[in-house]
């Protein structure tokens, strides 16, 4: 598949609601008459919400070459990891949000063990779309390879996909090119986190309470900001740090093997 002509979907459609009815067909078992809640989800993760922008935006990230480097991208990326052939869509990001414009860097992406989107701007940096593509894709490799299926995904299972993703990150850009949340607390403050917060709720199923999920991922409520996330990265780059391994090998490797990162230092 590759990546998905998005330019032409956009000008073929006269709103947002034929827009999202091309998306259908890409959702396994969906209706036609779903394609308001693809499009919620499409602008919860990020997607612009005004239809004449979005043809003006796409113009421009076309014309500024987003599509040839995404696809030049997305072809190394999954030579190096074997990865499945599968769409990747590229559409305008929301830049009236603020926490995509000073935390995210203009960008925004959403992956699932079929697909990707990419939700970018013109005003994303170039240096970027690498790193956020190889983020979402890793995703897809995970859900491909591991065994496991989604609806027995447990909570540590979600943190160990967040932290492989952008220890992909880390090991093909460097450190200054990982996310912001990967620097703010200290390792001293992620041990305490996780003890107080995270190891409790390892094995809670993610579809048996998904609130308390997201609640615990994003830190939100009275939780530390990006709680999930910037322990799943801490553990998973204290794991890679003790064994000296390729990231590529351990794609499909069970979240708990990581945990021997934690384990090890609470012998």
């Amino acid at each position: 598949m590759g990546l998905v002509n998005t330019q032409y979907l956009i000008h073929q459609s006269s709103s947002f609601q034929e827009l999202a009815s091309r998306f259908v067909p890409y959702f396994k078992g969906a209706e036609e008459k779903e394609w308001s809640s693809i499009l919620s989800h499409l602008q919860h993760h990020g997607m612009i919400r005004s239809f004449k922008s979005c043809k003006d935006m796409i113009n421009q990230l076309k014309e500024k070459g987003y599509f040839q480097l995404v696809m030049k991208e997305y072809r190394a990326l999954q030579k190096q990891w074997k990865g499945p052939d599968i769409p990747v869509f590229i559409l305008p990001v929301n830049e009236s949000s603020r926490e995509i414009r000073e935390q995210f860097y203009y960008q925004s992406g959403m992956a699932f063990d079929d697909k990707v989107f990419l939700f970018l701007s013109p005003n994303t940096p170039k240096e970027r779309i690498g790193t956020l593509l190889t983020h979402e894709y890793h995703h897809v490799c995970r859900l491909h390879f591991l065994t496991k299926e989604e609806k027995d995904f447990t909570f540590l299972d979600t943190i160990m996909m967040e932290g492989l993703a952008e220890y992909a990150v880390y090991h093909r850009y460097g450190e200054s090119y990982t996310a912001k949340w990967t620097t703010l607390y200290d390792e001293s403050q992620l041990q305490r986190m996780y003890q107080k917060w995270v190891s409790s709720h390892l094995d809670q199923k993610v579809q048996d309470d998904e609130r308390l999920i997201q609640n615990l991922l994003y830190g939100k409520g009275n939780y530390p900001k990006m709680l999930g996330y910037a322990t799943g990265f801490y553990i998973v780059k204290k794991y890679f740090n003790e064994h000296r391994i390729s990231e590529e090998s351990m794609i499909a490797e069970p979240s708990e093997t990581f945990l021997k990162a934690i384990d090890s230092q609470s012998e």
